[in-house]
């Protein structure tokens, strides 16, 4: 285990392996609920979902599977009907406001958006969340961890990690219970326990923001395909790739283009863009990307693109861009 891991872990829990940890009991009044699969793919409406889709709808979800079993085609229609709103990784709190029909009407704190104060809001499978609140004791008074440097890492049921139990995406932050060797022991919602390598997570406060990094953090998700609504490192939209590369350096935006273009300061002029600004286009902006230096950006592009590295393009559509570092 990384020596910063290994330090931070062992001055909270005390030992460097730990025998499996219970945990706490429910605190009283209102339980929270959280988000029980890999990733909860927030929807438009419990109709939008197709029957290609069962993959993001199960539970356990497998959205790598979706991923994959899609065309651009099939990719382009979650556009063009506007199907998926975004996404909420394991782990993360939600805030359910309605109940129907085995499905879940949330809004995801932690992902700003003009459309509800709370956070964004969607429907999704009520099976994919659980309520638990002994987690969120746990998750609030324990060390957490964050999946990071990786676009996309696997839980495994043991300490040798032989036994795949799902895979998760950067960004996901779960309590740390325990360590053995090179591997971290994590609670997962629910009650369970899972084991990942400990070079794929990180300790702690997120290390102080920095172009370059925001900027390291963006590639990550290099050649990953395009997901209207996605926000994870199986795939992600425009907004979702920088919303999510911003908070993994503690720093929230507004989950949509629109929302992100709102906060920050302007730019004016584009000979001082520095990396890790972000770029808009339209008014208000339907697409934003990050510049990465040199002319270039990083961008989620469109359903027959996968992440790439471009050429910043200051054509008519081109609005201007947002500085969120000091």
């Amino acid at each position: 285990m990384p020596r910063v891991l290994s330090v931070l872990f062992a001055a909270v829990l005390g030992c460097a392996v730990l025998p499996a940890v219970a945990l706490p009991a429910a605190a009283d009044g209102p339980g929270r609920t959280f988000v029980a699969v890999s990733v909860a793919t927030v929807w438009t409406s419990p109709d939008s979902p197709r029957p290609r889709d069962r993959a993001a709808v199960a539970a356990p979800a497998d959205p790598a599977a979706w991923m994959g079993s899609m065309s651009s085609a099939d990719r382009r229609e979650l556009t063009t009907a506007s199907r998926t709103q975004t996404q909420a990784l394991l782990g993360a709190p939600v805030t359910v406001t309605e109940r129907r029909d085995g499905w879940a009407r949330v809004v995801v704190p932690g992902q700003p958006s003009g459309k509800d104060g709370r956070g964004y809001p969607g429907w999704v499978p009520a099976a994919q969340l659980v309520d638990d609140p002994a987690f969120g004791a746990l998750a609030a008074g324990a060390p957490t961890g964050t999946v990071d440097g990786v676009a996309t890492a696997w839980l495994y049921r043991d300490p040798a990690r032989t036994e795949r139990l799902r895979e998760v995406s950067v960004g996901t932050r779960l309590p740390v219970v325990g360590e053995a060797g090179d591997a971290v022991r994590v609670a997962l919602p629910g009650g369970d326990q899972a084991w990942l390598a400990a070079g794929e997570l990180r300790g702690g406060a997120p290390p102080s923001p920095t172009g370059e990094g925001l900027v390291t953090t963006a590639r990550l998700f290099l050649d990953r395909p395009y997901l209207w609504g996605g926000r994870s490192g199986f795939g992600p939209d425009c907004s979702g790739l920088t919303g999510l590369s911003y908070a993994l350096h503690g720093i929230t935006v507004g989950r949509d283009a629109s929302d992100q273009s709102r906060g920050g300061r302007p730019v004016d002029d584009p000979a001082d863009l520095r990396p890790g600004d972000l770029l808009f286009w339209n008014s208000p902006a339907t697409h934003v990307a990050m510049y990465a230096g040199d002319g270039t950006m990083i961008e989620a592009f469109d359903a027959a693109t996968p992440v790439r590295v471009t050429p910043v393009r200051f054509d008519a559509t081109y609005s201007g861009a947002r500085r969120y570092l000091p």
